[in-house]
């Protein structure tokens, strides 16, 4: 059996399509059509990811134990990281501020390049020296916060922000007065940053915090034995420490379809990365271009006898489709992001 699996990793849509979150930014989710996307979706087997779509690839790469993780617990085991008692996820994040509140949209999960990751890992180890917490760059463009000890502590994954009020969003639990304080003082340091100076003056959006996030112990990486006919391709930061776990090496995207040679491909296709490349673009011209790019020449491989299964899973959901499943023609077909609901 081959079999390729495409992974949006950030994109959750909000109850209403028309609106991109709480801010005033239309989505417009009958602007456009996603053929490949629309195509996957109507004559797919459709099944709810009740544990995310981290835990399903981390059964599908053969690695359980790991599905119920902290995100960070397993993201930690790609870095040659010291010792520590807990690590974070660390994401930049622009605040948007409304006349009654901040908010967030798709545009505002930023992915820093490794300069400015550099920069910023530096400055937070003199300023906050002596806390207990160290930045480390990942290559995701996200970073990897090591930390003191934490009491149990409820976060949100910022690639749920847009449609969740920032109010329910802020950390909860024994340990979120402490995460929380962290969370102001990050604030007050980037507010008049020079990088942030340098950024605006470029036309960029500024870092207005770091969010942290699905924190927890790093596992013990042991040596794993290397899935030779799995490939994977993406820079997420979980799946970089799944594929250490299963001994495997993740590569990154290439600009176009590449020549999977194995038995079974992952690909994480972000949202953020998109909107990094193409500073001009919103979620629908993302979603257009991965449609074209990465999801169509799959489908496409489908339909010509070279896969006999293509998996898509976002917007916690899994659609499993299969060549001889074109003939379900009494399925609807939905338009745009309305496939993806």
């Amino acid at each position: 059996m081959r079999e390729i699996v495409i992974v949006l990793s950030d994109l959750y849509l909000p109850p209403d399509l028309e609106a991109e979150g709480p801010g005033p930014a239309p989505i417009g989710a009958g602007a456009a059509t996603l053929p490949a996307i629309e195509r996957v979706t109507r004559f797919a087997t459709t099944e709810p990811l009740t544990e995310g779509w981290r835990g399903w690839v981390a059964r599908w790469l053969g690695l359980p134990e790991y599905a119920q993780r902290p995100v960070a617990s397993v993201a930690a085991a790609a870095q040659e990281v010291p010792a520590a008692p807990a690590c974070w996820l660390a994401t930049p994040l622009h605040l948007i501020e409304g006349l009654t509140r901040v908010h967030v949209d798709w545009r505002c999960l930023l992915r820093l390049e490794r300069a400015e990751q550099d920069r910023l890992a530096a400055d937070f180890k003199e300023t906050f020296r002596g806390s207990g917490f160290e930045l480390i760059g990942l290559e995701s463009g996200e970073f990897l916060l090591i930390a003191p000890p934490l009491a149990p502590t409820q976060t949100t994954e910022p690639a749920r922000l847009p449609r969740t009020p920032m109010a329910e969003s802020l950390p909860g639990g024994a340990g979120a007065p402490a995460l929380r304080r962290l969370g102001a003082e990050i604030e007050m340091w980037l507010h008049a940053h020079p990088l942030n100076i340098e950024r605006v003056r470029r036309g960029e959006p500024s870092v207005s915090t770091l969010w942290v996030w699905g924190g927890g112990q790093a596992p013990e990486v042991a040596a794993g034995a290397r899935c030779a006919s799995h490939a994977v391709f993406g820079s997420e930061a979980y799946v970089r420490g799944l594929c250490r776990l299963a001994g495997l090496e993740s590569e990154p995207m290439p600009a176009e379809w590449p020549a999977v040679e194995a038995s079974h491909a992952l690909c994480i296709l972000s949202i953020a990365d998109g909107l990094r490349s193409d500073a001009g673009a919103g979620l629908l011209e993302v979603l257009t271009e991965l449609d074209r790019r990465v999801i169509a020449p799959a489908v496409e491989a489908l339909r010509g006898g070279h896969l006999d299964r293509l998996v898509l899973l976002a917007n916690d959901r899994c659609w499993s489709v299969r060549a001889a499943d074109r003939w379900r023609l009494w399925r609807r077909k939905r338009a745009g992001l309305e496939a993806l609901a």
